[in-house]
């Protein structure tokens, strides 16, 4: 068992403080980083530090290298690990590589766009999305067995005691956006991760929302941490112009908070304070423990946060009221406890979904017809897939296939076609982080983190184009594997009627 597990499963409640290393290892931060972990180590404030990677989608020194530095002072920390700067080799390597630092406490995450970098924007990888990052990380716990096309195949690789959590974001204020990010949850849950950290927020019934869901869908045991912001007014004003994905911060929470700022001690004790009432209501809730952000590196300040926590937790119903807001039209997937302004155990219905237009049905018909196995045309068409793969007609075949769908799907030919399981969206043209499973968190009031105002999240547009039947089966139960770069530019097409692509041989 690593450190933290051993935490999870023999305290009541416990408490993580998050670390952000910045660009350079010379610079006043990361020795402030450095002598920050060397003093709450010594009082034993908490029970795991984590360190960010490459937050905000911005370079900044590797958490692995500050973990193998904090690892001499402190216990094991929680290395961040997300999936927008790598391929699947690379991250590979780097998870052989902290298995090596004895670094094994993962919190796996999509990742930040990448921003602004060396001489410009840094180009997105997401190779992997969280789900299958997750998924690889289970199998490495087991122990991997190599492909017997590869060097070594058959071998199975000893087993890497990683204890993987991954994040939600519960903080959304649309029912499409609100469901999928539960449903993506419930997918990672079964891949593998063992812990949960939600983003931050300031919603007592949002915080509530989610304990509700994980226990009606069976996973009442698994440990969640609610994540804590301290704010000031610089990180408030950031927040409220939405410059951190998934994170809201209203315009009445802003003016508190810049009111507070004119206090003798630019509100140092009330960003505190608010923070302490947070720690307590969510204590109150069921969390097992918070994740404490944004806070500054100072180890009298966490002395002061953990203390004014305890002393609040007796006291945590009094302070709803205080973390009762919520932007106008929001859904929540519980009925109102008119007593306390929580929930109740009482599931709100979801919509049916919109109308599906033209393309959509001649789509649908064309895929029941032609690319489902259970089709009677499919044993005839077969064998005729295998001549034209076979013959000098595979190129034009190939050809004629992307110049229609690239018409009419933006299609990027990857080879391995999933339109019919994502209701004809197409996510490798549509989702600017390629994701296969699920939506990221960063998205907001139903825009893409990227393109805010300009692109609609394309899950939200599938979720809106199925039925609440088709969205269990195909958001929440069915799990695409990554997409395999050896069909770039081929037919899927042929691919489908060869057996190649991921979804030929599954049976519908």
């Amino acid at each position: 068992m690593t450190r933290f597990q051993k935490s999870l499963s023999e305290k009541d409640f416990v408490v993580t403080f998050e670390l952000v290393p910045g660009r350079s290892t010379r610079t006043r931060h990361y020795r402030e980083i450095v002598r920050f972990a060397e003093a709450v180590a010594e009082d034993g404030l908490f029970d795991a530090l984590s360190i960010t990677d490459n937050a905000g989608g911005h370079p900044a020194l590797a958490p692995e290298a500050l973990g193998r530095g904090l690892r001499i002072v402190c216990p094991e920390p929680i290395i961040h690990f997300s999936c927008k700067d790598k391929n699947r080799n690379q991250i590979e390597s780097d998870l052989l590589a902290l298995d090596r630092e004895k670094l094994h406490t993962l919190l796996i995450l999509t990742g930040d766009y990448p921003r602004y970098g060396y001489r410009g924007r840094a180009k997105p990888v997401f190779d992997l999305d969280s789900v299958s990052l997750l998924r690889m990380v289970s199998e490495m716990r087991e122990g991997f067995r190599l492909p017997p096309e590869v060097p070594g195949g058959g071998l199975t690789l000893p087993p890497v005691p990683f204890f993987p959590g991954c994040v939600v974001n519960p903080f959304k204020w649309s029912e499409a956006e609100t469901v999928l990010q539960y449903f993506k949850l419930l997918r990672k849950l079964r891949a593998g991760a063992r812990f949960v950290i939600t983003q931050v927020g300031f919603s007592a019934r949002k915080f509530q929302e989610l304990l509700f869901f994980l226990r009606e869908e069976g996973h009442e045991g698994i440990p969640v941490l609610a994540g804590i912001l301290v704010m000031d007014l610089r990180l408030a004003r950031i927040l409220h112009r939405g410059a951190v994905p998934g994170i809201t911060v209203s315009e009445r929470l802003l003016r508190t908070v810049e009111r507070e700022a004119g206090a003798p001690d630019g509100g140092r004790e009330a960003a505190l304070r608010r923070a302490a009432k947070l720690m307590a209501v969510c204590r109150g809730l069921g969390f097992r423990g918070v994740h404490i952000c944004g806070a500054p590196l100072d180890p009298v300040a966490a002395r002061e946060l953990l203390q004014m926590a305890r002393e609040f937790f007796p006291r945590w119903p009094e302070f709803l009221p205080e973390f009762a807001e919520h932007p106008a039209e929001t859904f929540f997937l519980y009925r109102e406890d008119p007593e306390n302004g929580l929930n109740r155990p009482e599931r709100q219905a979801l919509s049916p979904g919109k109308a599906r237009g033209l393309l959509y049905h001649f789509s649908r018909f064309i895929h029941r017809c032609f690319f489902s196995r259970k089709s009677r045309l499919f044993p005839y068409l077969r064998p005729l897939a295998e001549r034209v793969a076979a013959s000098a007609l595979e190129k034009h075949f190939t050809r004629l296939e992307y110049w229609l769908k690239k018409g009419l799907f933006d299609c990027q030919e990857c080879g391995d076609c999933v339109l019919a399981e994502m209701a004809f969206l197409c996510p490798q043209s549509k989702c600017a982080k390629y994701l296969l499973n699920g939506p990221c968190g960063g998205s907001r009031e139903g825009w893409c983190e990227v393109y805010p105002g300009k692109r609609r999240c394309v899950y939200v547009r599938i979720y809106e184009r199925l039925s609440p039947e088709e969205r269990r089966e195909k958001l929440l139960r069915l799990e695409l594997p990554p997409r395999n770069w050896a069909l770039f530019r081929t037919s899927s097409w042929l691919n489908f009627y060869l057996g190649k692509d991921s979804t030929g041989p599954r049976a519908e």
